[in-house]
């Protein structure tokens, strides 16, 4: 069994800077890479201006979480990659923020594999509770946009608007397998998404599966992304977004 006491110091809030304070949007965590995060691309959007990491004081994920304390830290980010097909993005800091993690992907979960997210459910309300969701992997599927197949994996777990963006680990071994991207409406629900928001299904299904896309297509760039060239690491993203 992992031990996740120190996620608090991998995964946080991701947010809008703007008039009115930071709108909070979703959830994004520190990569192995220093000062590289990952987030979900609906959360992050096309734009960066205003784009910020939010964090609080949280030593370890058994602290309690003060929810009538709102003082925050936020440090600005960069867009610096992006991959649409499989929604998720990569981002800079000019902070010494680095993780351990190790980087595995849907392969690495066959159906039944014991996984556990964290994230921040009800961010869009203004919510940053870090919660602990234990599920098991569901199903493994192919899902098509256009003449291009993506692997996700469905956990049999309800989704919440804040939660995009959230890492996926194997529980044993605390290997990241994927990053919940949205929910899962059997029966052919149509999913649509406005702006920076959650995505959201059109149809009244009673439980909504969550789905995450397979992380195994950002270890490669990570591996040979060059950070003195961003455009050089955009082609790669580009490139390796079709399944092999």
């Amino acid at each position: 069994m992992h031990n996740f006491d120190q996620i608090s110091s991998v995964v946080y809030a991701i947010g809008l800077n703007g008039p009115g304070g930071v709108q909070l949007r979703g959830t994004a965590f520190v990569l192995n890479k220093k000062g590289f995060f990952a987030t979900a691309a609906h959360v992050a959007g096309t734009s960066d201006a205003g784009l910020v990491i939010v964090l609080k004081t949280l030593l370890t994920v058994h602290d309690y979480q003060d929810t009538s304390d709102t003082s925050i830290n936020s440090f600005p980010v960069k867009i610096v990659a992006t991959d649409p097909f499989h929604d998720l993005t990569i981002l800079q800091a000019d902070v010494p923020a680095v993780s351990n993690i190790t980087i595995g992907g849907a392969d690495n979960a066959p159906v039944g594999c014991e996984v556990c997210s964290f994230g921040f459910p009800h961010a869009d309300h203004g919510r940053m509770v870090l919660t602990r969701q234990n599920a098991e992997i569901g199903a493994r599927v192919l899902i098509s946009a256009g003449t291009i197949k993506t692997k996700h994996l469905i956990l049999n777990q309800q989704a919440r608007p804040g939660q995009s963006g959230s890492p996926i680990f194997k529980i044993d071994n605390g290997m990241l397998v994927g990053v919940l991207v949205g929910s899962y409406a059997p029966g052919g629900a149509v999913a649509y998404r406005s702006g920076r928001g959650s995505p959201h299904f059109a149809s009244n299904h009673a439980c909504h599966l969550r789905r995450i896309s397979d992380w195994n297509v950002l270890k490669w760039i990570l591996i040979n992304f060059c950070p003195k060239n961003p455009g050089f690491g955009w082609k790669l993203f580009r490139n390796i977004s079709v399944i092999r």
